[in-house]
């Protein structure tokens, strides 16, 4: 087993990532981050994982690619320049999109977490996060969004 962390704390043990349950579960990710380095680090743990992941480095071009592309979960760092995170889940939230949203941010603050959290995020972590955790809150939010979407299958062919 090997361990590696980089300047943003992400660490990276293969035993721990091969052991986690669902490793075939799939699905398409968008991933926003302003910072290019942190942006491409983050696609390649998700990437090595087998999940379609498109990223944009603001919330306004996240938006964009929202309305034309389906996703089955959302990762968006929160503070950024003119569109952040919480003005991203807003948007989604309003036009009805019930993707599962993790907020992630080096600011762990309450304030920030109460207001991601009532504006409809799934999960809200502190950076630094280790890859393995977020692999799991990753593929915890996928099969919640599925159940969600199998239930509203059903509904509607009821």
């Amino acid at each position: 087993m090997w361990d590696t962390t980089d300047k943003w704390g992400w660490h990276a043990a293969t035993s721990e990532v091969d052991d986690l349950a669902n490793q075939d579960l799939t699905g398409r990710i968008l991933l926003i981050d302003d910072d290019p380095h942190f942006l491409r680090v983050l696609s390649r743990i998700l990437t090595g994982e087998k999940f379609d992941v498109t990223t944009a480095s603001d919330a306004c071009k996240a938006i964009e690619l929202l309305r034309t592309a389906r996703f089955d979960l959302v990762i968006s760092d929160l503070r950024m320049p003119e569109c952040d995170g919480l003005n991203l889940l807003q948007a989604v939230r309003s036009g009805g999109n019930e993707v599962p949203v993790i907020i992630l941010t080096a600011y762990g603050e309450v304030d920030t977490y109460l207001e991601a959290m009532n504006a409809g995020a799934t999960e809200y972590l502190s950076k630094p996060i280790k890859s393995d955790e977020l692999l799991k809150v990753v593929r915890t939010c996928l099969r919640k969004g599925n159940a969600h979407k199998d239930q509203q299958n059903d509904c509607t062919a009821a």
